[in-house]
């Protein structure tokens, strides 16, 4: 993507694109590469200190996480379907230099593809969920870092004392609302329960609902913190939705399993 310099008047405390190579990359696909990276590594980790051929759960998560970043696109789009029909514009359903990505979107292929790569690699399908949540807590923290780079996903203006001077994707700087930085804590705190729980002798398949009911909580309260929220029907905020709903579903399903 070509770069064009940014006025010092306006410009964000931190850059959208890293030169790399003599390139212009946007910094939000480097740190979700970054992120992508920490996460196999992490989920391997894990897997290893249960016995789990570490190699074969880091094929397996890599796997997984090239099919949500499809999952993650569809998501948008449907989501946004709308305003793509409007503007017919075809050739931007799969730009990549437009955005738009939805962590919920990626649990659509996951999901599936998990038991296949879990019966490729003979594991137990909950048990690579379980490493796998561990991957995701990890890696999490450093997609949302991209975000605040980039300026996607940021809060909205405030004048309170916790405000913060960030961007947004159209480079305007205001004193916000930190909610990416809000996230990036949330996943931090999320890895430092998930490495304590992780000795206990627990079922399996209950630290991955772990992972998806703490992550379904937090995005729950902080969705309507976002500067602009995704919409359905003008009013509905679709994410907080389904981040209340993968929050309930996996309280219940937790319940029961412990009962």
């Amino acid at each position: 993507m070509p770069h064009s310099p940014v006025p010092a008047a306006s410009a964000p405390a931190f850059p959208r694109d890293f030169r790399i190579a003599g390139h212009w990359i946007n910094s939000y696909k480097v740190l979700l590469c970054v992120g992508i990276y920490v996460g196999v590594l992490v989920s391997a980790v894990f897997a290893e200190s249960v016995g789990v051929a570490p190699l074969r759960m880091g094929l397996s998560s890599l796997s997984c996480a090239i099919a949500g970043l499809a999952g993650a696109r569809i998501y948008h789009l449907v989501v946004h379907a709308p305003v793509y029909v409007k503007e017919r514009a075809w050739h931007a359903l799969w730009d990549s230099r437009r955005g738009g990505w939805s962590v919920f979107g990626a649990l659509l292929p996951v999901i599936p593809l998990s038991f296949l790569t879990a019966r490729i690699i003979e594991v137990p399908a909950t048990v690579v969920w379980d490493c796998m949540g561990g991957g995701i807590l990890a890696g999490g923290f450093w997609v949302r870092m991209g975000c605040v780079f980039n300026g996607c996903c940021c809060g909205r203006e405030t004048t309170h004392w916790c405000g913060v001077r960030l961007h947004n994707v159209l480079l305007e700087r205001k004193r916000r609302i930190p909610v990416q930085f809000l996230e990036m804590t949330w996943w931090l705190l999320g890895l430092a329960a998930f490495c304590v729980a992780w000795s206990q002798p627990l079922p399996p398949g209950t630290y991955a609902l772990g992972v998806l009911g703490w992550y379904g909580f937090g995005r729950f309260w902080l969705e309507p913190l976002r500067e602009s929220p995704d919409l359905v029907f003008g009013r509905i905020r679709i994410n907080q939705v389904v981040a209340a709903l993968l929050a309930i579903g996996t309280g219940i399903a937790l319940i029961v399993r412990f009962r």
